[in-house]
Formats: C-alpha cells, sequence, structure tokens
C-alpha cells in the first residue's frame, strides 16, 4: 500500500455500519459486522482482548471520557482525574490502524505489544498515557499522527523501524522522561528529516 492508501482507510465508521455493530460482552466492546473494525467499549474494562479479524481500532474507542470522573456534568475535572480505566490490552497481529486519540489519557496503559500488522498510529492516539515507558515499533508501521504520543511523560525509550516513513508534528512532544531514540543503522540522515531537531542527540543506531 502506498502511503496515500493508508492514510485513506477510514477509522471511523457511518451511522449505518454503526447500527450493525456486534457486542463482545466479554470485553465490553463492540465490532463492525464484519468484524474488521472495533467501534466502541464500554471503557470501564482493566484488562481487554481484540478479536482475531479486527484490522482497525476506531478514533477514541478507549480515551477518556468526562463520566469516567464521576463528577456532575460540565464540573472542571482535575488532571490528575482525567484518567481511562484500561491496563493492559491485547492486540491480534491482524491490526493495521490504530485510530486517532484510540487510547488518549490511558493513564493506566503501562505497556503495549503493538501489532505486528500494524501501519498507521493516527493523531493523538497515544497522548497524555503517562504511565507508558517503552514503545517498539513493528516492522511494517510507516505513519506516525502528529501527537500521537505528546504527553507521555514517563516514556523513556522509542524503537523505530526501517519502513517508517512519516512522523507528525509533535508526535513526541512533552515526553519529559525521553532519554533514547533506537533507530536502525545507517539511517541516521532519514530519521533527522523526520525528527525535530531538538530530539536529534536522543538517535542511537543499533
Amino acid at each position: 500500500m502506498t502511503l496515500e492508501e493508508i492514510m485513506a482507510v477510514p477509522t471511523v465508521l457511518p451511522k449505518t455500519e454503526l447500527d450493525r455493530d456486534v457486542w463482545d460482552d466479554e470485553n465490553r466492546v463492540a465490532y463492525s459486522a464484519d468484524g474488521k473494525y472495533l467501534t466502541d467499549a464500554e471503557n470501564f474494562p482493566e484488562v481487554i482482548t481484540v478479536r482475531e479479524g479486527c484490522e482497525v481500532i476506531c478514533d477514541d474507542v478507549f480515551a477518556f471520557q468526562d463520566y469516567m470522573a464521576g463528577r456532575k456534568i460540565g464540573e472542571d475535572i482535575p488532571l490528575e482525574e482525567r484518567s481511562s480505566y484500561l491496563e493492559k490490552i491485547h492486540l491480534p497481529n491482524s491490526v493495521t490502524h490504530i485510530g486517532d486519540a484510540a487510547f488518549a489519557e490511558c493513564g493506566e496503559l503501562v505497556s503495549i505489544k503493538l501489532p505486528t500488522g500494524l501501519l498507521k498510529i493516527g493523531q493523538s492516539a497515544f497522548m497524555d498515557c503517562w504511565q507508558l515507558e517503552k514503545i517498539s515499533l513493528p516492522a511494517k508501521t510507516r505513519i506516525i499522527g502528529p501527537q500521537a504520543f505528546q504527553g507521555c511523560v514517563n516514556l523513556f525509550q522509542v524503537r523505530l523501524n526501517k519502513a517508517l516513513e512519516y512522523i507528525g508534528e509533535d508526535a513526541f512532544d512533552d515526553c519529559e522522561s525521553l532519554e533514547t531514540i533506537i533507530i536502525p543503522h545507517g539511517m541516521l540522515e532519514h530519521f533527522m528529516r523526520l525528527l525535530p531537531r531538538e530530539l536529534h542527540p536522543l538517535l542511537e543506531e543499533l
């Protein structure tokens, strides 16, 4: 697939499709009728296993929602309370796209093993996942969206891959613990073009 084709894959389904979704009682998530899209989640489960054959984690599915804080509607929610309940998720290797803000403010998520088939990480996909410590891109991943890991304050190591072609603006902004960005040997110039100048001292070839 070209970058344009990868970008063109929808991470939100039309209402006509959502009306036909199928609920998974055990994991409290919903899938499109063909099982390829994870379209919704109750957001309270701590551990979730996504079904084999799922290809797209839709936008905002596991992101923090204001009702989780248990406060009155319209009341300001302090930063320390803005965290979804998700602690661990098992993604099948069939997943190719993680949608925009799919895991935003999953403050209890310490680690995640990204699927081998993953092509694209959407905008703000893991924004403000405060406990996340390491990220290792699978060999096929080609796109990291803008602000994808912004605000991951405990993220200290990132491992990038040869196939990566695009890193969006502020993808690692406010990752104040980031110490090392591991890149494939011989690709220093490539990643210096993809990443902002302030991150260049963190690049380490392996």
